[in-house]
């Protein structure tokens, strides 16, 4: 009898170990780690979800988010290689459409765009304004 009562008391002690270092762990915070195929300055094709393609730059990496410029040039087909020249955000007013110059999106909703790596290119001062005013408005990621 004893052997069964010092079987169940440690069973039991166990069990609410596992229980607080399962809660504990619940309520760490991870910081995220972003994958290594993504490169700050990486110029990406990517679908747009209406049967084209598209092409997007990451500006900067965070914890947070992919910080991407969504180019306003649609292709048919995958582009490779890509003439950096030829990209364009467009305007508002464009007939054929426009791009942002300043996008934050998840990790995952930047994956969801299916990136291909095409070339890197340097992200210039320019390129960072609207991620310097995301940074100081204390802005949100899309998912």
């Amino acid at each position: 009898m004893k052997q069964v009562t010092l079987l169940l008391t440690t069973l039991f002690a166990l069990w609410s170990l596992v229980v607080r270092m399962t809660r504990d762990l619940a309520q760490k915070e991870v910081p995220s780690k972003m994958p290594d195929r993504f490169v700050v300055g990486g110029v990406y094709s990517t679908e747009s979800g209406e049967g084209d393609f598209g092409v997007a730059k990451i500006l900067a990496l965070d914890g947070q988010a992919v910080h991407v410029r969504v180019y306003k040039n649609k292709y048919p087909t995958r582009p490779s290689p890509i003439d950096l020249n030829s990209l364009s955000l467009g305007s508002i007013d464009d007939p054929d459409g426009f791009g942002i110059g300043h996008l934050p999106l998840s990790q995952q909703g930047f994956s969801q765009w299916n990136p291909v790596f095409v070339i890197k290119d340097e992200v210039s001062k320019e390129d960072l304004e609207g991620y310097e005013m995301w940074k100081e408005s204390g802005g949100g990621v899309w998912p």
